[in-house]
């Protein structure tokens, strides 16, 4: 016994008129995108030009497609429905085009990184020019898309990738260069300081200045430098940092220290022994004498750690 989807399709043909040239939108092709599809059976109709004929053709390129490719389409995918094939013998398809402004690209990699960069002190320039980018025409309104990874917040030139969906796909990738630069206040030397001369947090001033690559040398706290002595001749406004002078070893391995135990405005003293030589900032491992509690504190004086709970 005949559905009644076949019964339809053996009463009314649909007959498909193919032009010599078609322009269409998206990704891929329907049918109903190049041609005129005429039939009895509204149902059908809709059904033939929903067929889809694969990718559209990006920006500055085109596809023939021919009168005997689309028969055999549609005899693959509907071979209940009688189709009649009239009209050109092929089609040239082209891309209706969406050209994306230099500007609409610039304002999506710039509200990219104040997100990426909120909270610092951080100015943007474009190190390279941006050029328009051609995409195909959606059927709905394309978007950009703009991430910076968390390995890329630092100063210097990095790129911004600009992802361009056409129709909630993502269609091409945009890479936008950036010169960014980062400043905050910072602690730097108030006067000049000659190579073996001791550094004294009193000889620090606090300045606006521009921070680094995240793998340039750590830059010292004020504290840090108590009784370290300068390797090299160092200029007024430089930051010092750990390959800049010899920091003498404040807690040494096996000895036994204090541990200042802090938890809001409660303060504790507990005896611990030393798991590790280090200097004023750096964090070692400790072992408190009465429990054998093992801990990470900060050195933050001559065997004198701190810890926060």
């Amino acid at each position: 016994m005949l559905s009644a989807f076949l019964l339809r399709s053996l009463l009314a043909g649909v007959t498909v008129t193919l032009p010599v040239e078609a322009r269409v939108k998206g990704t891929e092709i329907e049918l109903g995108e190049l041609c005129l599809v005429a039939g009895l059976d509204g149902e059908l109709v809709a059904r033939v030009r929903a067929l889809e004929l694969g990718y559209a053709p990006a920006p500055g390129f085109s596809r023939l497609l021919t009168a005997e490719r689309i028969k055999s389409e549609l005899a693959r995918a509907l071979p209940a429905v009688e189709v009649r094939v009239a009209g050109e013998r092929a089609c040239r398809v082209w891309p209706e085009i969406d050209a994306i402004s230099p500007g609409a690209l610039e304002a999506a990699a710039r509200a990219e990184l104040l997100r990426a960069f909120a909270g610092k002190e951080a100015t943007f320039t474009l190190s390279e020019p941006i050029a328009s980018v051609k995409v195909p025409l959606g059927e709905r309104d394309r978007q950009l898309s703009a991430r910076v990874s968390a390995t890329e917040l630092h100063s210097g030139i990095i790129g911004v990738p600009v992802e361009v969906l056409v129709d909630g796909l993502r269609y091409r990738t945009v890479w936008i260069s950036w010169r960014v630069d980062i400043w905050e206040t910072r602690p730097v030397l108030s006067r000049p300081v000659r190579a073996g001369e001791e550094l004294r947090p009193e000889l620090f001033s606090r300045a606006r200045v521009q921070i680094g690559r995240a793998s340039e040398p750590e830059a010292l706290d004020p504290r840090q430098v108590i009784g370290a002595v300068a390797k090299r001749d160092l200029a007024v406004g430089e930051r010092v940092t750990v390959q800049d002078v010899h920091r003498p070893a404040a807690v040494t391995l096996g000895t036994t220290l204090f541990l200042r135990v802090k938890k809001g405005p409660i303060e504790a003293r507990v005896s611990a022994l030393a798991l590790e030589t280090g200097s004023v900032g750096e964090r070692i491992r400790v072992k408190t004498v009465e429990a054998g509690q093992e801990l990470v504190a900060t050195i933050v004086g001559r065997d004198l750690c701190e810890i926060s709970l």
